[in-house]
């Protein structure tokens, strides 16, 4: 068996961001990554038009600041992936690929014992960083087989779609996406909408996310907003186009159907709630609230930032249906858009008082001790599970690791 004082399961923003502090401290561990790279999950589980939804500039890791020639553009998925293998080398990250961790448990004596693809592998301390998309949620249909099914996290280019139109539940940040893809190819494509908000890309000169950091958006906690938060649906917009606004008005416009929200699905018939006007009004509020926040911002710094006219509504559309016939309207592909669940009580064999799939934990910190966790949305504050937010929490997990090591409640193992 293989042992090692500290393994971090996961080598994507968080796992990596982690070992750079561990290094630091002259900790010595391993990072195992189910894939074939670091950060494989941002290339196997994209699509190929897949870019980042913040801008360049907000690619930013602990030693590793964005650096290119192109600060307020968009990053492709290649070059997402790209830059994680070169961090993961500058920073000499120990990645240990191919290797999927299988069960976790806790002996005895204190020790981890990880049971990995690659054989068992025993640490006085372990850190969870698997990221938040972890079990694929689907609401219970049952669709005839003839249809293609999948998740936005399988779905690759319209090219590998049968022919026929598609329809894609759930209108989020990733649905959105997709859809637009799906246009841009040509295919029929209905949407299922909710009540995701979303908000403009630019907004009186700058980028949303340049604004949200300089407000301290992204500094609030959870304990501020309430774990609820936890489950809503990030913010709809996109990095295609630079400065494009997405959101149902400009899915429509594009030729998307839009439809309310999913209901159930049996054989060839889908049905849906009578609500897409309510969804929709419900979404423009996220993006009215932005706008009055930056607002309330520009007025009290006195900042010299251009005016611009109101938000166009996207209410005001057509009631669609509220029954669909998939094959009358030749539709041959479903695409969920419809989040995904934490999924660590089937492997991690510790009671994690789990709400909502999140484990019980203080900024990384387990109630076990020397089991930490890394990389949730909203784990501490609202950039916990974003790429320049990750580093923060990283510092503080490795700072406690190294306490707790030091403190010999687990042996060294030697």
């Amino acid at each position: 068996m293989r042992k090692v004082d500290v393994v971090v399961v996961g080598a994507g923003q968080a796992g990596l961001a982690t070992s750079y502090y561990l290094t630091r401290r002259g900790i010595e561990h391993t990072v195992l990554e189910r894939g074939d790279i670091p950060g494989d999950s941002w290339r196997s589980r994209r699509w190929d038009s897949f870019m980042l939804n913040g801008p360049n500039f907000s690619f930013d890791l602990p030693g590793y600041p964005y650096d290119g020639p192109e600060p307020d553009a968009f990053m492709a998925r290649d070059e997402i992936v790209s830059r994680f293998g070169t961090y993961a080398t500058r920073i000499a990250a120990p990645v240990q690929t191919q290797t999927a961790v299988l069960h976790l448990e806790r002996a005895a004596d204190g020790r981890y014992r990880a049971t990995t693809t690659s054989g068992e592998i025993e640490a006085r301390a372990v850190v969870v960083a698997t990221g938040a998309y972890q079990k694929r949620h689907r609401p219970p249909q049952t669709i005839d087989p003839a249809i293609v099914q999948m998740h936005t996290d399988q779905y690759r280019n319209p090219a590998r779609l049968p022919p026929g139109g598609v329809l894609v539940v759930g209108a989020g940040q990733s649905g959105c996406q997709v859809v637009e893809d799906l246009l841009a190819a040509g295919r029929p494509t209905w949407v299922s909408a909710g009540s995701c908000g979303w908000i403009p890309r630019r907004y009186r000169g700058q980028d949303n996310v340049r604004w949200r950091q300089q407000m301290g958006v992204f500094d609030d906690t959870v304990e501020q907003l309430g774990h609820s938060l936890r489950l809503a649906c990030p913010p709809m917009q996109t990095g295609v186009g630079w400065d494009r606004d997405i959101n149902l008005r400009t899915l429509r416009a594009q030729g998307a159907t839009l439809l309310g929200r999913f209901l159930a699905a049996d054989g060839f018939t889908a049905t849906f709630a009578d609500d897409l006007n309510q969804s929709a009004a419900r979404s423009d509020e996220a993006a009215v609230r932005f706008r009055a926040q930056v607002d309330d911002f520009i007025a009290a710094n006195r900042i010299d930032a251009p005016t611009e006219p109101p938000i166009q509504p996207s209410t005001g559309l057509p009631e669609p249906p509220t029954t669909l016939d998939l094959k009358a309207n030749n539709i041959a592909t479903v695409i969920w858009a419809s989040g995904f669940r934490l999924d660590f009580e089937s492997w991690i064999a510790l009671p994690l008082n789990t709400v909502d799939g999140y484990p019980e934990q203080t900024q990384g910190v387990s109630r076990h001790a020397g089991l930490y966790f890394m990389g949730l949305q909203l784990m501490h504050t609202r950039k916990s599970g974003l790429i320049f937010g990750v580093g923060e929490d990283a510092a503080h997990v490795a700072q406690h690791v190294e306490t707790y090591l030091s403190s010999g409640a687990s042996a060294p193992i030697g």
